[in-house]
Parts: structure tokens; C-alpha cells; sequence
């Protein structure tokens, strides 16, 4: 499968999700579902191996694309900003979005799916919650949480799926891009939550961006070492390497230090 066939596929998703999520007054008065190309890439990552493929998959991974959108969107309500007709819209946005995947899940009569993925809902809630206390959290929670918020839900999908094999393709590489936000959000000048947590557990705020780049450059050996055992076609592992984790960051850290 080439590189447009991929692109084809992932765009084809996400135009069925856009479309299932579609609001006309909610995404006038807010950013409308985030649907992320690289997580809608992992959760067709089977497909695009090659294995068996059901309508009922498609649908289920679609319906996980959902959850993560309801999960985004809950995210953009600014705790200590006034309640504004676009905050509230984004609430109601996020519930709009839940109510959409639970539909879904109830047409399939899928139930041992819907419980799990509830269970797995409450994990990434609870870590997500754990961003907002003022205490500080050590270097490994932070790692933890991330962990957890990005690929918590994938796993549920995989492992009921009998393809739990790409979990370990998947964590390091959404780490990496989930990692890269944050690189791109602390050069910009802004403050994520997760930002906040690590410029409390390190010992000056500058030592952020070195810490990040030195876990992108990590992450990235650890998604090459699983790659290279793993027997999957060169073309997908190459686009995964080029197109979802386009590794620049250790050039940068190199040409910073020479």
C-alpha cells in the first residue's frame, strides 16, 4: 500500500466521522471535533497490515475517533476564564459527541466493547483530571499520563480486536506526536497543562524543551527497534517514520549544541 492509498483511507474516515459529528450551530461558535490523522492512522493500522478488516471494525474504530473527539472537546473549556456562549457551546459540544459514540456502541449491541471502552474512558478521565491539581507531579506521572491519555483507549480497540501486537507500534509513536505538541506549544510561548506539570518537576523551566527533546529522541529509537523486528511491509513502516513522527528534533538539539 503506497503512500497516497494511506493517505486516501485516512482521509475517507475522517470525513465519515466529521460528517457523523456534524452540528451546524456548534461549529459555528466553537472549533468544531478535533479528529487526529495519526490516531485515525493507528486505528486503521490493521487494515493497512493487511488483516482481516469487518465493517463491524470500521465502525468500532470510528466510534473510538469519536470518543477521543468527545474527550478534546471537553479539554478546550478554560477552567478560570468567564462563561462565555462559546465555553458553553464547548461543553455542550463534548456532550453532543458522547451522546453520538454511545449511539453507536448501542446500534451494535456490542456490550462487552461499550464496557470496556467505558473502563477505558474513566482511565484516560482520571488521568486527564490529574493534570489540573496544583500539586506537583514527578517526571514519571507525567510520562504516565501521557502514556495513558493517548493510547489507552487504541489499546481497548486492539486488544478486543485480537490485534494487540500494534500496541506496541503505537505507544511510542503517539507519544512522539503527542511529545511534539508540547515542543511546539513551549516554543510558541504556551502553557499546556501537561507544560505546566513538567516546569514544576524539573529544576528551571528552560530544562523543558532540553527534556523534551531528549524523550522525542527516545521515543523515536524506540518505535525504529520495534519497527525493524516487526514483519510489516517497508512502505507502511516508512510512512510511519516519515509521515507520522518526521523526526527533525534531533538535528535541532545537534545544531543547537554544535
Amino acid at each position: 500500500m503506497n503512500d497516497l492509498q494511506i493517505h486516501s483511507k485516512i482521509t475517507s474516515m475522517e470525513i465519515d466521522v466529521l460528517q457523523a459529528l456534524h452540528q451546524r450551530t456548534l461549529e459555528k461558535y466553537t472549533a468544531g471535533p478535533s479528529i487526529d490523522r495519526a490516531r485515525l492512522f493507528f486505528l486503521l493500522l490493521p487494515f493497512f497490515d493487511g488483516k482481516q478488516w469487518s465493517d463491524d471494525m470500521e465502525d468500532s474504530a470510528k466510534t473510538v475517533a469519536i470518543v477521543y473527539a468527545a474527550l478534546h472537546a471537553h479539554d478546550q473549556v478554560e477552567e478560570d476564564s468567564p462563561i462565555s456562549k462559546s465555553q458553553q457551546l464547548t461543553v455542550l459540544a463534548g456532550d453532543f459527541y458522547s451522546g453520538i459514540y454511545y449511539q453507536m456502541l448501542s446500534n451494535s449491541n456490542n456490550i462487552k466493547l461499550i464496557q470496556l471502552l467505558a473502563s477505558g474512558i474513566i482511565g484516560v478521565s482520571e488521568k486527564k483530571a490529574s493534570l489540573y491539581e496544583k500539586t506537583i507531579m514527578p517526571v514519571a506521572g507525567i510520562e504516565s499520563a501521557a502514556e495513558v491519555i493517548e493510547t489507552e483507549l487504541l489499546k481497548v480497540f486492539y486488544d478486543y480486536y485480537g490485534c494487540s501486537q500494534y500496541s506496541a507500534i503505537a505507544k511510542p509513536a503517539l507519544e512522539y506526536v503527542y511529545f511534539s505538541n508540547q515542543l511546539d506549544s513551549f516554543r510558541n510561548g504556551v502553557e499546556t497543562k501537561i507544560l505546566r506539570k513538567l516546569n514544576l518537576a524539573l529544576p528551571l523551566p528552560l530544562y523543558s524543551e532540553r527534556w523534551l527533546l531528549d524523550k522525542l529522541d527516545s521515543l523515536h529509537s524506540e518505535l525504529t527497534k520495534v519497527l525493524d523486528v516487526h514483519p510489516m511491509d517497508f512502505n507502511l513502516k516508512n510512512f510511519m517514520l516519515h509521515q507520522i513522527t518526521p523526526h527533525q528534533h534531533l538535528a535541532e538539539q545537534l545544531t543547537r549544541e554544535g
